[in-house]
């Protein structure tokens, strides 16, 4: 992932109190894929107005797809709890954008187009950190150095514990179980802030524009299928490495080879070190479709009519836990 901070220093703590302020009302369902991405995986079917996707569930794989709307799929309620009216606005300075270069994309001109590219790269970081992975990694971080920090505080640290709590209290405090009391006193800020989800509020915008800036010195390659073609899963931006014959993924940026996004049946964003639109053979795209199926949490979605359902349960075998169920035909 991009590079942490320490959990909660005084800049999150300063933003988190700026951010306390927000009136806007919260937006509960929250896209993790932009509604304008899915769409590009949307086509009409028959006796229904509007354009639907095809979500495939992974934990219920024998349960046949129906299709849904964009709009009706991708998100989850409250992912980010705290201030996420003005989270969706800096999401949506970015999507609001996207149809222009996607029709630049299919029109084959998008790498001529310097804002176009930068675009392009930008909705890449976007979908990187606007993930459950990413969430995940949040909270990973956050237990382990709160755990840490306690242990310093009743060990190695102990006196700069005891000084913190004379200055607030004025008390000597010597015993284990007094010293573990005014260490849990003195991370409550910091607890709090998490358990409201605040500080994963912070840190999400501050990741955000710490992928931008990674990833703005890389080039963007187009890839296109020669056969087949491409499905997104509901982690779709994918931190992807190759080392000899393995392949790995959802590494820190800094240690990929390329970052890759799905964004329609026909293209797949990547960054590569020159700018090209390059053909993808029938096994890289069954390649990168696998890394999404292995990817997702939950659900990979295609275009209603796709032929992808019968490799999506073959690769379900092959790559996902034995105790979950998996049809014996698709």
């Amino acid at each position: 992932m991009v590079a942490q901070l320490p959990p909660a220093g005084r800049d999150d703590m300063a933003r988190i109190a700026e951010l306390a302020a927000e009136t806007d009302a919260p937006v509960k369902r929250q896209h993790l894929i932009s509604q304008v991405l899915l769409a590009q995986f949307a086509t009409p079917i028959r006796h229904t107005a509007g354009l639907h996707v095809q979500p495939h569930d992974l934990r219920n794989p024998q349960r046949m797809p129906k299709a849904r709307t964009p709009r009706g799929v991708g998100w989850i309620e409250d992912f980010v709890p705290f201030a996420s009216a003005s989270l969706e606005q800096t999401w949506n300075e970015v999507e609001q954008h996207l149809p222009e270069a996607f029709a630049s994309v299919a029109a084959g001109v998008a790498l001529d187009e310097p804002d176009t590219v930068a675009l392009l790269r930008d909705v890449i970081a976007l979908h990187w950190v606007r993930s459950q992975h990413y969430r995940d990694l949040h909270k990973f971080i956050f237990r382990a150095f709160y755990q840490e920090r306690f242990r310093r505080f009743l060990n190695e640290d102990q006196v700069l514990l005891q000084l913190a709590t004379w200055e607030k209290t004025g008390l000597l405090v010597t015993g284990r179980e007094g010293l573990a009391l005014h260490a849990e006193r003195v991370l409550a800020p910091m607890a709090d802030a998490y358990e409201s989800g605040a500080l994963f509020r912070v840190r999400i915008e501050a990741s955000f524009a710490k992928a931008r800036s990674l990833l703005a010195g890389h080039a963007v390659q187009i890839l296109r299928p020669e056969q087949g073609e491409f499905l997104i899963g509901d982690n779709p931006a994918l931190t992807m490495r190759r080392d000899g014959p393995m392949v790995s993924f959802n590494m820190a940026i800094g240690d990929a080879h390329s970052v890759l996004l799905p964004i329609s049946p026909r293209y797949v964003l990547s960054i590569g070190p020159n700018p090209a639109y390059l053909s993808a053979s029938r096994a890289e795209v069954d390649e990168l479709n696998t890394l999404q199926i292995c990817a997702a949490r939950r659900y990979v979605y295609t275009r209603p009519g796709s032929t992808l359902r019968p490799f999506i349960i073959r690769q379900l075998r092959a790559h996902r836990p034995s105790s979950e169920p998996v049809p014996r035909t698709a």
